[in-house]
Formats: C-alpha cells, structure tokens, sequence
C-alpha cells in the first residue's frame, strides 16, 4: 500500500474523531450498549407497577386469566409446549366482547406481548377466526 494514502486516512479518521459531535453520539452509543439491560429491566419494572396497581380491576383479571388458558403450567419459558384450554378462551371470549383493546393493552403491558399475536400462536384458524368474531 502507499504510505502516502495511508497517512492521509489517518489524517482525515483523525479530523472526525476530534469533532465534538461525533464524540458525543460515540459516548451516547457506548453508553447505551452498556447499560441498555438495565433500561429495558427499568422499564419492564416501571409497566409492572402500573399494572399492579390495578391488579383487582376486571381488565387485568382478564389478562390474566387468557394467560393463564394459554399457559397452563405458569411457566414462562413452558408457554409453547404446555397445550392451550381452547374452551376457556372461548369463555373469556365472550366476556371480553366489548373490551378488547382494554384487556389486549393491560395483556401486552404484563406480558410484552400482543393478545391477539399470542392467540394467532396458539389458536388454530378456525378457533382463532371463531374468537375474533367473537370478541369484536
């Protein structure tokens, strides 16, 4: 390679990094990355009070309770593997009617996952047609 060029690369890497608002956003990206584990757990915390405090509210009760058809053995990582009670998800479907984009928020804040997503996954296309005219 020729020296030449060599030296005027370096030069020129070396005029970007001594601009202030390249270091700046340089600092911002390395920051991120490093605590970018305790921003998503801080948020996570922050939409779990949210949701306790109405924890009593028929909304989350809901919530839950399409968790829990879905998830019979209360194990997260168990979600897909553990069969869905399809008959309980057509009796919350009818008490859902009316109040789907309430439940599908108080769901999608608990779980950080969409209701009607977690219904697609466990839900054949009949079932899962025959809940949506249901509950819209």
């Amino acid at each position: 390679m020729n020296p030449i060029l060599i030296a005027n690369v370096g030069n020129g890497v070396r005029k970007i990094l001594m601009n202030r608002k390249v270091q700046f956003a340089i600092l911002l990206l390395i920051l991120y990355w490093v605590f970018k584990k305790k921003i998503a757990s801080a948020i996570h915390r922050y939409r779990q009070n949210k949701f306790d405090k109405n924890e009593g509210d028929i909304i989350n009760q809901l919530a839950h309770q399409y968790r829990a058809a879905v998830n019979r053995s209360g194990i997260k990582w168990m979600i897909n593997f553990d069969g869905t009670s399809t008959t309980e998800i057509n009796a919350l479907a009818h008490q859902t009617k009316g109040k789907l984009q309430q439940i599908a928020n108080a769901y999608k804040l608990k779980f950080d996952e969409s209701l009607s997503d977690r219904m697609r996954k466990e839900l054949s296309a009949s079932d899962f047609q025959n809940w949506w005219n249901i509950v819209t």
